[in-house]
């Protein structure tokens, strides 16, 4: 798994997309004693579905009434599966309770001091056009993170976008952007099929577009110095054309977290084919008694990928950076567009930046599962009923403690983050 690698103890950040964007977040609540930064693309709060099913898919997201409008059941009716946070009172009560069992975690020593996140840096996007988890959900994700009687962190510490002209999808640029299909391109809500979406979508024109339109492109002031009689952006488009600059949002992510002055080489192309798979099942050999049974009843793949750039391979100490796949992301996506392996480890946009700038980027792999574990498309567990259980969104975890003991596998430090035992 390592290949000679070794990962900074003091360099580890997490992010990721749709159910990956929920355990991205789970995961630094879980071990914010030794993440230093989160970036969570289309997730949620803590503890959002409270450990139902039934709360994922209606509270948490839209899936029941985006299914239940998908079979022509009438709109008004449909509408009442959506219970998801709208009015301020309704996001700050959501806040407040998903802080709330943190705390509850944090006391029973299930999960890192809550005051260490105060310092890291985070990263949210919600997408304008995302049908599938609305904004009121990262909106209350936005509050667990700044509020001062919650985590409290100061505006320096955290960028949210929320006004990026994007689907439920991982947003990039044409950089380094393959041939045919794998990669869609940006679309409104409800444009294209879900079931066929990879969710990974060159949004670059649209991006351009909307720069031209809002006025986002500033002239070079005249050497005279006169002042314009307009802001430019325009003072109502200052949030919209800040967000369109971050296309390329895995960059966004890694810069928000690692710095712009420290990744200062920018980015390379990189083939996918650079992407390494590994053994998950040996992944659990030294935290469970039946490791093969353990991998299956978290729902883990028999692989995992993970991006080792061409300077960190000589024992050399390289920063680490988790990144959660979402739903119908994990194992070999590539069959449903004719290429090989994992179209998320290889092209959400992370690799580039990687190599350039000695990041080993670890991708974790679930995969569907049913009856037991209930998993049947492929996602992460941010919700335990007839899945991985009590416990899911702490350190107890069974994806949790997985990702936990690759991480000390990589760092060369076998106790670094605590993995409670079965």
């Amino acid at each position: 798994m390592s290949a000679g690698a070794k990962a900074d103890v003091g360099q580890i950040s997490v992010s990721g997309i749709s159910s990956g964007g929920f355990m991205a977040h789970q995961f630094h609540v879980a071990h914010s004693a030794h993440v230093m930064g989160a970036g969570i693309v289309a997730g949620g709060p803590y503890y959002c579905a409270e450990g139902s099913i039934a709360a994922a898919v209606t509270k948490c997201s839209q899936f029941v009434m985006l299914e239940c409008k998908k079979l022509g059941i009438n709109d008004a009716w449909c509408g009442t599966a959506d219970l998801a946070p709208k009015t301020a009172g309704e996001i700050e009560q959501a806040a407040a309770g998903s802080f709330d069992e943190a705390r509850r975690q944090e006391a029973r020593g299930n999960i890192s001091k809550l005051e260490n996140l105060k310092n890291d840096q985070v990263y949210l996007f919600s997408g304008a056009y995302d049908s599938l988890v609305p904004q009121g959900v990262m909106d209350a994700l936005f509050h667990f993170y700044t509020d001062a009687d919650k985590a409290g962190l100061a505006p320096d510490n955290i960028h949210y976008s929320w006004t990026f002209p994007a689907p439920h999808t991982m947003v990039r640029d044409s950089f380094n952007k393959p041939a045919g299909s794998a990669v869609g391109t940006c679309a409104p809500a409800g444009s294209k099929s879900l079931s066929k979406s990879t969710f990974i979508d060159d949004c670059e024109s649209i991006a351009r577009q909307q720069q031209a339109q809002s006025s986002c492109i500033c002239a070079v002031p005249s050497e005279s110095g006169t002042a314009t009689a307009e802001p430019c952006p325009p003072s109502d488009k200052q949030a919209l054309c800040r967000d369109l600059r971050d296309v390329d949002l895995a960059g966004a992510i890694l810069t928000r977290i690692y710095g712009a002055q420290v990744l200062t080489a920018g980015r390379v192309p990189v083939p996918g084919s650079q992407v390494q798979a590994f053994d998950q099942k040996k992944v659990f050999d030294k935290i469970a008694y039946h490791p093969f049974n353990a991998r299956l009843n978290a729902a883990m793949a028999k692989e995992g990928y993970i991006f080792i750039p061409k300077h960190c391979r000589d024992g050399r100490s390289c920063r680490l950076h988790v990144a959660f796949h979402g739903c119908q992301q994990g194992g070999l996506t590539g069959r449903k567009v004719g290429r090989a392996g994992n179209l998320f480890s290889q092209l959400a946009g992370y690799n580039e930046w990687a190599q350039a700038n000695d990041i080993i980027v670890l991708y974790p792999q679930v995969e569907p599962s049913s009856p037991t574990p209930m998993n049947p498309r492929g996602c992460w567990d941010w919700w335990g009923q007839e899945y991985t259980h009590e416990g899911y969104h702490t350190q107890r975890g069974k994806q949790i403690r997985a990702v936990a003991q690759m991480i000390n596998i990589l760092t060369g430090e076998p106790k670094l983050l605590d993995i409670p035992p079965e």
